[in-house]
């Protein structure tokens, strides 16, 4: 019986060897030279390459989605809005779980006197400590009988939007699918002018969110147009 069992073992272990020296797989042309694992084995770390760089934007992404506004707040307080209340049931009810990590976006809604800059800073974090408790007050109100613990961090983010005309127009702020469903437009942006083409006349915004036209060319006529065409 010991040694069938060696003669076994012997057995298993030349198959392995066998199996190591083929690779992925065998044939005439490529068992002596050559990948016989190509191009598949190359396909996947190409396809995990590409979809490791998309990570950070699904993370970034799902931060700012978790994140209380200045403005789910009335100006200058702690006091929740109705978009605010709204917004920390959207989080608290997701499914199949909630996110216990909540952020809140540090208070940019405070008086500024150029005189006391320190009282700037002191009334910030005043205020972002009110609105902190506010949130962890309203989610315990709202989950009565399935209460969860929910970690709310300040951060200090930039709204999520569109740059139309970098350093003339303001920012057009993207609404969520909530505001969205709830009938929010993108806002009409006044452009007051094209960056970087000196003596051109303010051009009208011709919808929500519209970039300005290109220049015309040195010609008069648009870009890739002759006279007279």
């Amino acid at each position: 019986m010991k040694r069938f069992k060696a003669r076994m073992l012997l057995s298993a272990a030349f198959v392995a060897g066998g199996l190591m020296t083929a690779g992925c797989a065998s044939t005439a042309d490529t068992q002596l030279h050559g990948d016989p694992c190509w191009p598949d084995r190359y396909a996947n770390e190409s396809r995990a390459a590409v979809v490791a760089s998309f990570q950070p934007q699904v993370e970034n992404g799902h931060i700012l989605d978790q994140t209380i506004w200045n403005m789910h707040f009335d100006y200058g307080t702690e006091k929740l809005t109705g978009a605010g209340m709204d917004k920390l049931d959207q989080l608290a009810r997701k499914r199949p779980h909630p996110d216990a990590r909540l952020y809140m976006q540090t208070a940019r809604d405070v008086g500024y006197d150029p005189e006391k800059p320190g009282d700037y800073a002191n009334k910030r974090v005043e205020l972002d400590s009110k609105r902190v408790a506010a949130i962890q007050k309203y989610l315990k109100a709202s989950l009565t009988g399935r209460e969860s613990t929910f970690d709310v961090q300040v951060h200090d983010p930039v709204y999520p939007g569109i740059d139309v005309n970098p350093g003339v127009a303001p920012r057009v702020y993207v609404p969520s699918p909530q505001e969205r469903s709830r009938g929010a437009n993108l806002p009409v942006v006044p452009v007051t002018g094209i960056s970087g083409v000196p003596g051109q006349a303010a051009a009208p915004a011709t919808g929500p969110g519209s970039p300005p036209p290109p220049p015309p060319s040195s010609g008069g006529s648009p870009s890739g147009m002759g006279p007279g065409m």
